[in-house]
């Protein structure tokens, strides 16, 4: 099976290629956090891990995509790719949790409490939690929107060494009162297009055709809240 990756949802971009089968697994990332915009990078990107792992996109078997959550506008360019990658061929495409990529991430290189988060603005993240043993990572929340206050408050139940990941961690940093925590190594830090892969092989049951492939927004924009706000039906 081969399997492409892509993430455009938070401040960094990757994509990958990976070949499923015999072992040795062969795997071929690319990954930037410059600041460019993603729709200036995402498809070299993505040219670039194909030409690598020297297949055409039409040997392309699966596309994992991070749904969500995460940057909007991020968000619609990596769907809007894959949907224009997979509608000729038909390939099939598993939308996977931006949070639950940020963790799989992270758990190369830690192990306990994987609190994965990504900058909300207004004192918020967008959060899951999980806990990563020998490698292998078991959710114990859902993907959800979460003041810092409070999550900070649920992390100091926890027995075990805590590390943050994903784009959120500075803004947590910057609210957190006496957490005791760490941060995941740079490298480990963000979402890579390899453990997109990864859950799109491990969640490949849920494919569905590209047509069909939404962002998970987990809330509205700003602009949107602020209107409903005005209109005195947002608290």
């Amino acid at each position: 099976m081969i399997v492409l990756g892509i993430d455009s949802a938070s401040v960094s971009c990757s994509a990958a290629v990976v070949k499923y089968g015999k072992p040795p697994i062969e795997s071929y990332g690319s990954f930037k956090n410059n600041g460019l915009t993603h729709s200036q990078t995402l498809l070299p990107m993505i040219a670039e891990v194909i030409e690598k792992a020297k297949i055409d996109a039409k040997d392309i078997d699966l596309i994992a995509i991070t749904k969500g959550p995460g940057s909007f506008t991020g968000l619609r360019i990596g769907m809007a790719t894959a949907k224009g990658i997979a509608a000729p061929f038909n390939t099939p495409c598993v939308c996977v949790s931006t949070l639950e990529a940020i963790a799989k991430t992270a758990s190369n290189s830690h192990e306990g409490i994987l609190c994965a988060v990504m900058d909300a603005r207004c004192k918020q993240v967008y959060n899951a939690v999980f806990e990563c043993k020998n490698g292998e990572i078991t959710r114990l929340c859902d993907d959800r929107a979460i003041s810092i206050a409070d999550l900070e408050k649920e992390l100091k139940t926890y027995d075990k060494p805590i590390t943050l990941c994903g784009d959120g961690f500075k803004v947590c940093e910057d609210n957190f009162t006496d957490l005791k925590y760490t941060v995941a190594d740079e490298q480990f830090r963000y979402p890579q297009g390899i453990e997109v892969c990864y859950l799109g092989k491990k969640y490949k049951d849920t494919a569905v055709s590209a047509d069909i492939i939404i962002p998970t927004y987990l809330r509205l924009p700003q602009a949107s809240r602020e209107l409903i706000k005005k209109r005195g039906t947002l608290k």
